[in-house]
């Protein structure tokens, strides 16, 4: 049995805390997402975690996600995720490209909605007519009768966020169980392939970066960095030269780096190029040194001279939520102030910076991190609240 499809769907589980939404990507993956913690220095830093599966169909028409000598495989799937809650939403609207669907992960023993679906739900009707699958997952735990209360609940909220669900998949499942999890699979078959920009220059998301070295390698045997992510639009392929940008600090400058792509690797296997949907891996002509322990996530790569504009300072025009995205408390948003800290994020990179002015609906931002965006390029924004970064509305570049 052959299983070399690629990737062609990305989708983020979204839900509240506890839902089940890692038990579930268990059943889908075989696999436990990888998860870091988010860093809280001056900014914050995403390391997404991902998992590509395949499902597969039997002799007899049953849907799985283990190979078997009788099935066929049928599709490949990457699931994209995030270390916490603000970091998943901002992994969402500045990498909107990134994420083509979403399964909304409810449990059916709790009121509907909790804090965080909300906030997910919001956050991702924010990029558009997008699909949408929810699973209405620890039915092993509640009567019918609870559960067909949950199911009206579930319904009522998504008719409240504007959409008819009548045309929503909502599928009961018991994710520790595996019960009806053939009913997920057969929703994700029916989301079509999304329609991708190849022709435009590629622009690469970097959400892992390594040395792939064993300790004590041989200078001759040692093999270049690794950068891991996604790309968003266009193709890469293998012996291209390619920028990496912002690139590394040096003093108060930032410098980007030029290297060629030695290697391509995608939905766990050797490519010639590689095109938008799921994860890839570029090996590159860096020195480890610089790729080893994440130190280039959140880079951008493209080839030299077209990569979107790098910019210290950004003029934006914002919207606001009515409230804070994260955390418990609902904290209204008031108006943005000059001198104010603020927190941007533009495609993988995030940066904080102060405003420099302020007028109606529109910042300029003094960063400390260069950012990449071209004139209406969306970028997100985020605010000290109790110390800790949260994400408070989403703007477009001037």
């Amino acid at each position: 049995m052959k299983d070399k499809i690629y990737p062609d769907l990305s989708i983020a589980l979204l839900g509240h805390i506890d839902h089940g939404k890692t038990t579930l990507a268990k059943c889908l993956t075989g696999q436990w997402l990888s998860k870091y913690s988010e860093e809280l220095k001056r900014g914050i830093t995403i390391k997404l975690g991902y998992a590509d599966f395949t499902i597969y169909r039997t002799s007899d028409g049953k849907l799985v996600t283990r190979p078997c000598k009788e099935c066929e495989p049928v599709r490949k799937i990457s699931i994209v995720d995030a270390p916490g809650h603000e970091a998943l939403i901002t992994v969402m609207l500045t990498g909107a490209a990134l994420v083509d669907a979403a399964i909304l992960v409810i449990a059916a023993n709790e009121p509907v909605p909790q804090p965080q679906t909300e906030k997910h739900l919001v956050a991702f009707k924010i990029l558009g007519d997008k699909p949408l699958i929810v699973v209405q997952n620890k039915i092993d735990l509640v009567s019918k009768e609870e559960a067909i209360k949950n199911y009206e609940q579930i319904k009522s909220f998504l008719e409240e966020h504007g959409y008819d669900p009548e045309k929503i998949p909502i599928i009961p499942v018991s994710s520790v169980h595996e019960v009806n999890i053939e009913y997920v699979l057969e929703a994700l078959l029916d989301i079509p392939v999304p329609k991708r920009n190849l022709d435009a220059d590629p622009i690469f998301l970097v959400s892992r970066s390594f040395d792939i070295n064993k300790p004590g390698t041989p200078i001759e045997k040692l093999v270049g960095g690794v950068l891991g992510g996604s790309l968003l639009k266009g193709v890469l392929k293998a012996g291209q030269e390619i920028e990496i940008r912002p690139g590394i600090r040096i003093g108060k400058k930032w410098k980007p780096l030029i290297t060629t792509i030695r290697d391509l690797r995608q939905g766990g296997y050797k490519v010639d190029e590689i095109r938008p949907g799921g994860t890839a891996g570029i090996s590159t002509g860096l020195d480890p040194f610089i790729t080893k322990e994440d130190a280039l996530s959140g880079q951008l790569v493209g080839l030299p001279g077209k990569l979107p504009q790098q910019m210290d300072e950004v003029q934006i025009e914002y919207s606001l939520f009515d409230k804070v995205m994260g955390g418990d408390g609902d904290v209204k948003i008031g108006k943005l102030k000059k001198g104010e800290e603020i927190m941007i994020a533009s495609y993988s990179i995030i940066s904080v910076g102060y405003i420099m002015t302020a007028k109606d609906s529109v910042i300029r931002v003094k960063l400390s991190k260069p950012i990449l965006a071209d004139k209406d390029d969306r970028v997100i924004l985020g605010k000290k609240i109790k110390n800790r970064w949260r994400i408070i509305g989403y703007g477009k570049v001037l």
